[in-house]
């Protein structure tokens, strides 16, 4: 057995370290995330109960109706993603979802660093390459980002240093391809784009270790075909349920969106911190990467630097410009191929990135004398970069169970406003307490992310319609601030809704759902007088912030 060390106690150390923008938060035991619960926080914490759902038996892993209710969709396009889900289901059985969701957050973050410790020492060798490249994984802020904004997910990039590790020393003695292959496959399932990215890495470095010694070529090329072969096995059940189903993506054919974080590649040393950190790679770490291609061999160091300049290159956007003039990023071929119409996040190529500088930084550290001295120096100087961003993070806290969950029917449950996000963000976060079905969608507001089904079923009900004709009128259910000071009030706009009758209440009942339940202050004034017409004053908790329809009684005639 190989022994400890003090090298490997140090990976563990830094691991733990890369923690301390989240610290004061964890310790409260709050979930790391923007403190007014992310968007993606509260979808991520209904996807995990969703997925513990069905490990448990209690729902289908085939379709799901507990949200777009009441046509549902396929479950996998539902969750999308499941590595992450199923591994975060002991922490929220044991600790709750508050508690369970934090300290699986935290771990996600440790086994980034001691993944990056574990390549570093498979690149390298035992010393300071391992934790040189623990270092980058753990005090990523891309990785702390991701985090900032809810996105568990996103953050999970120990399965492609993984996959990394193993492939660098089988681009040279021809062994370890299918551990390689499974490692991508796992960050694949764990997030699709990951899967391409690390693929991207893991290419590289076979690619680039056909320029070294070692086997002779084809043991090489026969490893890189073992590994891709098998990546593509273990997610073709994935791949083909998903593809069974593709045309039910929320958002497929959309060819445009918003990126949600910009990418800063330079500019400057230090930033200002910010709620919402940029995606973000300190510049400092790509001389480090050129320090690493110095000396022998280094066939797969350069390869894994040309990856990372592509894939820094590919999470600036479609196009750069360059002296005037712009030219296209590799995300413009990236677009034609399936399932990227919905690549919306040119951003997250940076995740392959960091891998790669990883791995570079352990070569360059590896390499001793007056290269270890700079990237030594380049690693340092990098870290205080990386911690000058952020600041202390922020964290947040899971909904209370409401109390609607106990005095209402076990059907499914239409939130207003359904075009407000402030709104959808806190009531699936609420899933996890009632596990009702809901009528509303994730990121429901963006209504080319509506099911074509669902709206199909929406404009035949009367009283859905109706509602969302209201909702229409005033954009995302907000309203506008008060120059004054006071309470807001909401823009006046003409609207005329369409008739709706008792009958179509008992219809929409008839149809599963039990319950409207409205957030007052964010609702439509039109949509609030239409339910009272239809059925009478509503039960109201919280000074009559929250108030609810149980639709199994009788409409007001």
């Amino acid at each position: 057995m190989a022994r400890f060390g003090w090298d490997r106690a140090l990976v563990g150390l830094v691991a733990v370290a890369g923690l301390w923008p989240f610290g004061p938060a964890l310790w409260a035991g709050q979930v790391p995330g923007q403190r007014e619960l992310p968007i993606d926080g509260g979808h991520g914490l209904y996807i995990y109960a969703l997925v513990g759902e069905v490990l448990t038996g209690g729902a289908s892993l085939g379709h799901t109706t507990a949200m777009w209710f009441p046509t549902g969709r396929p479950f996998l396009l539902a969750v999308q993603n499941v590595v992450d889900a199923v591994a975060a289901q002991p922490f929220l059985w044991a600790l709750g979802p508050e508690r369970g969701l934090a300290l699986f957050a935290a771990v996600v973050l440790v086994l980034n660093g001691l993944a990056g410790g574990w390549l570093g020492e498979r690149v390298g060798g035992r010393g300071w390459a391992g934790p040189a490249a623990a270092l980058v994984m753990a005090m990523s802020p891309y990785a702390w980002g991701e985090e900032q904004t809810g996105r568990i997910t996103q953050t999970v990039l120990g399965p492609m240093a993984m996959a990394l590790g193993h492939a660098w020393s089988a681009a040279v003695d021809g062994r370890g391809g299918a551990r390689a292959g499974t490692w991508l496959a796992v960050a694949g399932l764990g997030y699709w784009f990951y899967g391409l990215f690390g693929a991207g890495v893991v290419g590289a470095a076979f690619l680039g270790g056909l320029a070294e010694p070692g086997v002779a070529r084809r043991e090489r090329l026969r490893a890189l075909a073992v590994a891709a072969a098998v990546s593509v096995a273990v997610a073709a059940p994935f791949a083909v349920f998903s593809a069974l189903g593709w045309d039910q993506m929320a958002g497929r054919g959309v060819d445009s969106a918003p990126i949600p974080n910009a990418t800063r590649l330079g500019g400057g040393f230090f930033w200002i911190p910010h709620p919402r950190i940029v995606a973000y790679v300190p510049q400092l770490l790509f001389g480090v990467g050129v320090l690493a291609c110095l000396g022998r061999p280094r066939g797969r160091a350069v390869g894994l630097a040309v990856a990372t300049a592509l894939l820094c290159f590919t999470a600036m956007g479609e196009e750069v410009k360059l002296a005037g003039t712009f030219v296209p990023t590799p995300l413009k071929l990236l677009q034609a191929l399936p399932g990227f119409d919905r690549f919306w996040w040119p951003h997250r190529a940076l995740a392959g990135a960091t891998v790669a500088l990883a791995a570079l930084a352990a070569v360059a550290v590896a390499r001793g004398g007056g290269v270890r001295a700079l990237a030594g120096l380049g690693l340092l100087v990098s870290v205080a970069q990386g911690v000058g961003v952020p600041g202390v993070l922020t964290g947040w806290r899971v909904p209370p169970r409401p109390e609607w969950a106990d005095r209402v029917g076990p059907g499914a449950v239409w939130f207003l406003p359904m075009l407000d996000p402030e709104v959808g963000k806190v009531r699936f976060a609420q899933w996890v307490h009632h596990r009702r079905p809901l009528v509303n969608g994730m990121s429901m507001w963006d209504e080319y992310l509506w099911p074509a089904a669902w709206g199909r079923w929406a404009e035949a009900q009367p009283l859905v319609k109706a509602v969302l004709v209201a909702e229409r009128a005033r954009p995302h259910g907000r309203k506008k601030p008060n120059p004054n000071g006071q309470d807001a009030t909401e823009v006046a706009v003409e609207v005329t809704l369409p008739a709706v009758t008792p009958a179509d209440v008992q219809a929409l009942h008839e149809a599963g759902v039990d319950t409207i339940v409205v957030d007052r202050p964010r609702a439509s004034r039109a949509a609030d007088v239409l339910l009272r017409d239809l059925l009478g004053e509503p039960v109201c908790v919280a000074g009559g912030r929250e108030c609810w329809w149980d639709l199994r009684g009788t409409p007001a005639q």
